[in-house]
């Protein structure tokens, strides 16, 4: 599951007169940065309104700006070519100045997207669940690539343009490498080795995210499903709506400071009392099992919920029991008689049962006490047959049909917020407000992107599209308003924009229907789709999918395909094979299909007697497996049950391992003719 973090941050490097507006300078521009050389960047920041801003480079060039009246300063500093050296820049205001230092000249490139973009090369680790990237144990103690820096965006929502940003630029370094983002580290690395030039990558994701949270309002109004965007935002907007004005005195505490913590934390001092023994819980309501659900539905309520129950053993087993909470989404913490005997209070799926030592339990009444953390859907235990106390595999005792509840915090906005005691009546938002969530429209472009703009950038790298999968045909305008947006916002019109086509699934990621089987197929298609725009390119990964994982284990095969594509547009290498074959048409003839394609290197290529996942179809539309082999640089398809074909398609289902490259070895991507 997705963590939804809220982060507000904006450095102040040198602010020496509290009494003055502060004199600070954009988070990019720090210690270890690379910045785009043989450029012109923009180096932007703030300082005391009408006064002056200096800057005096390392590599020979200074100038100077005023601020305006609301403090911003901006200048335009001209970068040589990469000389391989350290630099530093130095910053003037009055008589304050502050320094940045380990400066490289090189190539930097935003990379961006959901999880596997946001994939680090320690992989993914929940707690008893973890997800590797391939390779990752031996790539990282030879990660020794000073020249490579990583700058990683805190997560951040916002409802309008930010320039709050929070991150540092990391030096490449078996120590640090682990925590870069996988396919981002890949792209930099072959670019580096290639080019023998230092890179920097800006790494802004959100593991989950859909596409209409990185895309900039004005582009996104304009397409269907989205019209009420910016009512939504002015809503949510509103210091003077019924819920904002709840909101503002009300303490609170961060999503991320209980959730994936290694020590329980309290949200508050007054919440430990709730797990003693002695604790007199007569003023809470009472509730059977069956209706707490009810709790958590409704107003579709999120939020920190504590239950306690009593529990009588007339004996004490001789051997330590099993807690079985049975079936439960919610994250929690169970305290048995005061002492906890289990937590899981992290994402990922785990066990939802704990050993009791016999020690903790007593003859008679033993208290329970659980803390649910709620973040979506259904809430709470439920009495049936898999949850009790259990003796080896037999159980003993049930957890009990009534419980004594009480509501300590909601969750909204990415916080926990306080409520006084259990009187405390909770303010819901309107249901028309634009929901502080990071699938929400626009809010990453925001928060993560907004910030960054206008910091001199190559290129951008991006790996999205599984959050969409439901929603392929909207997709074919989507994407292209985030790469519209995007290069609108850096007023560049050509920035490479090189994108992943999302990797094969096993089928029932959303749901097991028939169209959901091949919704992965769907989305890939729409991608392959959005080639037709300028300046763009797709790494096609239809060979390296995993079919029980959403994130596969190849990120350095993603990695270097994306740097095939910025090697070959950007870089001089002209005769670079860097895409495998995609559809260009088909015709047919004696019952069979003769399908070409673009991008076929020096020849299509099968390491198999047969192509596997050619489908053909008749005047009646229904898709028959077909035969396919490679004659003259086509591929040939046809089948004894389509006599007269009308369309083909090849690889079209969620789940699929082509066997269809080009002599590179770039596979090919999969597609459905129109005809």
């Amino acid at each position: 599951m997705n963590k939804l973090i809220i982060a507000f941050s904006f450095l102040i490097l040198s602010c020496n007169n509290q009494s003055e507006q502060h004199f600070s300078i954009n988070r990019l521009f720090s210690d270890n940065m690379v910045i785009q050389h043989n450029a012109e960047p923009i180096i932007w920041g703030k300082a005391p309104t009408g006064s002056s801003v200096r800057l005096i480079s390392s590599w020979g060039q200074t100038a100077s700006t005023q601020t305006d009246k609301d403090g911003k300063w901006s200048i335009t500093l001209k970068t040589p070519k990469t000389d391989q050296k350290t630099h530093k820049l130095t910053v003037i205001n009055n008589n304050h100045s502050l320094e940045i230092k380990n400066i490289l000249l090189g190539e930097v490139w935003l990379a961006s997207g959901q999880s596997n973009m946001e994939m680090p090369i320690k992989g993914f680790n929940y707690a008893k669940i973890s997800e590797i990237v391939e390779g990752a144990n031996e790539e990282i103690p030879k990660a020794i690539f000073p020249k490579i820096r990583m700058f990683t965006v805190k997560r951040n929502i916002a409802y309008q343009p930010d320039q709050k940003l929070e991150g540092d630029w990391i030096v490449c370094s078996p120590k640090t490498v682990g925590d870069f983002s996988a396919v981002g580290y890949f792209f930099a690395k072959k670019l580096h080795q290639e080019l023998n030039t230092p890179i920097g990558i800006i790494h802004s994701s959100w593991g989950g995210s859909p596409a209409e949270s990185w895309t900039r309002l004005d582009y996104l109004e304009k397409i269907s499903g989205f019209n009420e965007t910016e009512a939504k935002l002015k809503i949510a907007l509103d210091p003077n709506t019924t819920y904002n004005k709840w909101l503002k005195n009300r303490r609170f505490v961060h999503w991320d400071s209980i959730i994936e913590v290694e020590n329980f934390k309290w949200i508050s001092n007054d919440n430990k009392k709730f797990s003693s023994v002695d604790f007199d819980d007569e003023n809470w309501n009472k509730i059977h099992s069956n209706d707490i659900n009810n709790v958590f539905e409704e107003n579709d309520f999120n939020g920190i919920v504590w239950l306690r129950n009593k529990i009588i053993f007339d004996t004490i087993p001789e051997a330590n029991l099993t807690l079985d909470l049975g079936d439960i989404d919610d994250l929690y913490a169970v305290f048995i008689n005061g002492e906890m005997i289990g937590r899981k209070e992290y994402w990922g799926i785990s066990s939802n049962k704990f050993s009791v030592p016999k020690n903790i339990l007593k003859e008679g009444i033993n208290n329970i006490a659980i803390r649910f953390i709620d973040v979506w859907g259904k809430g709470g235990p439920v009495e049936n047959e898999k949850s009790g106390f259990f003796k080896q595999n037999k159980k003993i005792k049930s957890l009990g049909n009534w419980w004594k509840i009480n509501v300590v915090a909601f969750l909204t906005n990415g916080h926990f917020y306080l409520l006084s005691d259990e009187k405390d009546e909770i303010v819901f938002p309107n249901p028309e407000r634009m929901p502080h969530h990071p699938n929400s429209p626009t809010v990453l472009f925001n928060g993560m992107i907004a910030p960054l703009v206008p910091f001199s950038i190559k290129g951008v790298i991006w790996y999205q599209g599984e959050s969409n999968e439901s929603r392929a045909d909207q997709y074919q305008t989507l994407f292209p308003a985030v790469i519209d947006s995007w290069r609108d916002e850096w007023k560049n019109q050509n920035m490479p924009f090189y994108y992943v086509q999302i990797a094969p699934f096993g089928g029932g990621f959303w749901g097991n229907d028939e169209i959901s089987k091949v919704s992965g197929a769907e989305l890939r298609e729409s991608q392959m789709l959005t080639l037709f725009k300028n300046d763009v390119g797709m790494a096609i990964i239809t060979d390296i999918g995993n079919e029980k994982l959403i994130h596969p284990p190849k990120k350095k095969e993603v990695g270097e395909r994306l740097a095939l594509w910025s090697l070959a547009k950007n870089y001089g290498y002209d005769d670079l094979v860097h895409c495998g074959p995609v559809f260009k048409s088909v015709e047919y003839n004696d019952s069979k299909a003769f399908v070409s394609f673009n991008h076929i290197g020096s020849g299509l290529y099968c390491p198999e007697q047969n192509i596997k996942y050619f489908e053909l179809a008749g005047v009646d539309g229904h898709y028959y497996p077909a035969k396919a082999k490679i004659v003259n640089n086509k591929v040939v398809v046809w089948t004894e049950k389509v006599t007269n074909p009308q369309k083909v398609r090849f690889a079209w289902k969620n789940y699929v391992k082509v066997n269809l490259f080009n002599n590179e070895g770039l596979p090919a991507s999969s597609f459905r003719s129109k005809r």
